[in-house]
């Protein structure tokens, strides 16, 4: 594998754990108000968020030192897609079809960056 396909491969591994992080996170707050600070690290939930969050981060720097930033940055946009359909999917959100316009035009310039 190329050092180009590596990065490209650990850069969606990025994407989809910031994703999955955010889903976690959300599951672990979902219908609750008024907790402390401290209490939010009670949830499982929150805990599983920041292990994907740390994932992610790791990811992220290893495919900083690979690729250029002005290319990998613009790519991480593909998380809001991924939640989307997640938030749909898990949590029963309705999504407009104005919102996934807006993410088909995320996907289409994504795509359009991605082949520079």
């Amino acid at each position: 594998m190329t050092v180009k396909k590596a990065a490209m491969a650990v850069l969606l591994l990025t994407v989809v754990s910031n994703a999955i992080g955010q889903v976690f996170f959300k599951a672990a707050h979902s219908g609750i108000s008024g907790e402390s600070f401290l209490s939010l690290f009670t949830h499982y939930q929150t805990w599983l968020g920041l292990i994907f969050y740390g994932l992610s981060a790791v990811c992220w720097l290893w495919v900083l030192s690979r690729a250029q930033l002005s290319f990998a940055y613009p790519i991480l946009a593909l998380s809001y897609p991924i939640v989307v359909a997640l938030s749909a999917w898990v949590f029963s959100e309705i999504v407009t079809p104005l919102h996934w316009l807006g993410v088909i035009v995320i996907v289409v310039g994504v795509s359009m960056l991605s082949r520079t």
